[in-house]
């Protein structure tokens, strides 16, 4: 039997999926995420477990684009009053911009049926649109331009 998804934070807040959207920046660049599908958490006693989907999107040259599917996982451990976290990501495929759906519910599946609803974020490889997202989740996050 699935776990059922923890109750939303307030505003849709998720600081662990945040900060690992974030680290994942240096290897997926901002202006390359085109779609960010964030699943609900879950917890089992001090264990929470999370997951997005990045849909990535690169010139191939001659107006073509490719688009990548790429899963981010994290587990955050709660013991003793401390928080560990650890994360994946992990590049599930190529798929054509008709097929990104698809691969989306076989995830969904995979899940065991979840049936929350998705957070589906349309980032369109804007810089701008992913500092939101991040601190849409809870995330600080900082502008090294302006850092004094």
């Amino acid at each position: 039997m699935p776990l059922p998804p923890l109750p939303p934070e307030p505003d849709g807040r998720n600081p662990h999926l945040g900060s690992a959207l974030a680290g994942v920046a240096d290897r997926l660049p901002p202006d390359t995420v085109e779609q960010v599908w964030v699943f609900p958490p879950r917890q089992v006693g001090a264990k929470e477990t999370g997951l997005a989907v990045l849909v990535v999107v690169a010139d191939e040259g001659g107006g073509t684009r490719r688009r990548t599917i790429y899963t981010l996982r994290y587990e955050a451990l709660a013991e003793k009053g401390k928080v560990t976290r650890s994360d994946l990501l992990e590049e599930q495929g190529t798929v054509p911009r008709e097929r990104v759906d698809r691969i989306i519910d076989g995830v969904v599946r995979r899940l065991e049926g979840d049936p929350s609803p998705l957070d589906i974020r349309e980032t369109g490889g804007d810089a701008g649109a992913w500092r939101e997202l991040l601190a849409g989740l809870g995330t600080l996050v900082l502008d090294p331009i302006n850092q004094e």
